[in-house]
């Protein structure tokens, strides 16, 4: 900041080291009941196989269209899924990692953000994909059919972000289907209950 009066050009200004300014306080953000809700209905399915596959979850970003307290809800899920998982792959452009990072806690740095394009974000979570060997599981959160071949390889559980948007040949290769726009619907509806 220039203080003026000072017989040099550098003189003028106040220097500081930028060491010294205390770093901005990260804040968590509190209970949220939808999330919760959601997290505990995902729950109720038997997501992993349990047969002593490699687990490995698979998110396309882009497909997570939501409002910010739907994506927070589905992005609990997702925080559940990956800590289970041996193996975590997350893609989308950048707008749609930029909104999940926050969300995202110790694997928001492994979000990978990629350029616009139709499938460039399943290209790199099929890319993840296949650096793992078989055995494997798989769980994918997305509605594209891109990732039916994945069934090939092991059980595929799919984690669609609503049912209306579902590619067929993905329905038709899964194992195991999780309807989450139906469980968050379930879920609203149990809160607004609790409520009255």
């Amino acid at each position: 900041m220039g203080l003026g009066g000072a017989p040099g050009e550098y003189a003028d200004y106040e220097w500081f080291d930028l060491a010294d300014v205390p770093a901005p306080e990260i804040v968590r953000p509190g209970p949220d009941p939808l999330s919760d809700a959601l997290r505990e209905l995902v729950r109720g399915y038997p997501v992993w196989a349990g047969e002593g596959a490699t687990r490995v979850l698979l998110v396309d970003l882009d497909n997570l269209r939501a409002g910010p307290s739907r994506l927070r809800a589905r992005l609990s899920v997702v925080l559940d899924l990956a800590r289970q998982a041996d193996r975590v792959a997350l893609a989308g452009q950048v707008g749609a990692v930029a909104r999940s990072q926050p969300w995202l806690e110790e694997f928001a740095s492994r979000a990978q953000a990629v350029p616009d394009g139709a499938d460039v974000a399943d290209l790199a979570l099929l890319a993840a994909a296949r650096k793992v060997p078989d055995p494997v599981e798989f769980v994918v959160v997305s509605n594209d059919g891109i990732f039916a071949d994945l069934a090939e390889r092991g059980d595929l559980t799919l984690l669609s972000p609503g049912m209306d948007a579902l590619s067929d040949r993905l329905y038709g290769a899964a194992s195991l289907l999780v309807d989450l726009a139906a469980l968050e619907a379930e879920a609203a509806a149990s809160l607004g209950a609790s409520r009255t």
